[in-house]
């Protein structure tokens, strides 16, 4: 039954398979729900926020919308790495972590949007930009071999600049937003690649052992089995 217990570990994994639908799905609603929206130089928040008067800009006509987009790719990226945190190496697990983090608090964004609860909205951000970033970067140098790991370091590089830029240009009027999103972006590109390869290395982790069978009569062998005496 040692296949079983590694597909079992596998299927939380196709959570991530689902993470590019965040990028189409923000860029849609820039376009088709935002006013006057620019993705250059307003935030990604901004497009959870309605708009106060005729005149606003930066804002969504549909804002329910994308705090519903935070929560549901949020809550997938959390539960995609959860088979992580059950394995048994410690770089694993800190690499589930940050991502099951980054994730949980992305769930928080959406249901704190900033024009409501600016203090809170801000707080539930912050470990996001932390974890994300290094959820990426850490995945990609410490379980990545290849190719994989050359293109997940380049997108955690760029994460991590991201982020770093962000913190920089924050309530600035101009590439805000073009900063959070290259903080935020390559994650969602990262994950799809990093499914199929944690789903096969989970498929050939052994599943635990079950009890030894008994014996005829009834007794089960000792265990472990003791060596025959010379």
């Amino acid at each position: 039954m040692r296949g079983t217990g590694g597909r079992g570990r596998a299927v939380p994994y196709a959570a991530w398979l689902a993470q590019p639908g965040y990028l189409a799905a923000e860029v849609l609603l820039a376009f088709l729900a935002g006013v006057r929206y620019s993705l250059a130089d307003d935030t990604i928040s901004a497009l959870g926020t309605g708009c106060s008067s005729p005149a606003a800009s930066g804002c969504s006509s549909a804002p329910w919308a994308m705090n519903v987009v935070f929560v549901a790719f949020g809550a997938l990226q959390a539960l995609g790495a959860t088979p992580l945190l059950r394995t048994g190496t410690p770089r694993e697990r800190v690499v589930g972590w940050l991502w099951v983090v980054a994730g949980t608090f992305s769930v928080g964004v959406g249901l704190a949007p900033v024009d409501a609860h600016p203090t809170l909205h801000s707080v539930v951000a912050l470990p996001v930009f932390v974890a994300q970033p290094l959820a990426l970067l850490l995945h990609a140098r410490w379980l990545a071999t290849g190719r994989i790991r050359v293109v997940g370091t380049a997108l955690g590089v760029a994460a991590v600049l991201g982020a770093v830029t962000f913190a920089v240009l924050l309530g600035a009027d101009h590439w805000s937003g073009a900063a959070e999103r290259l903080a935020i972006w390559p994650a969602k590109l990262w994950l799809p690649l990093a499914a199929p390869l944690e789903a096969l290395r989970s498929r050939r982790l052994p599943a635990p052992a079950g009890p030894a069978p008994a014996r005829p009569g009834g007794r089960p062998p000792a265990n472990p089995p003791t060596a025959p005496e010379r």
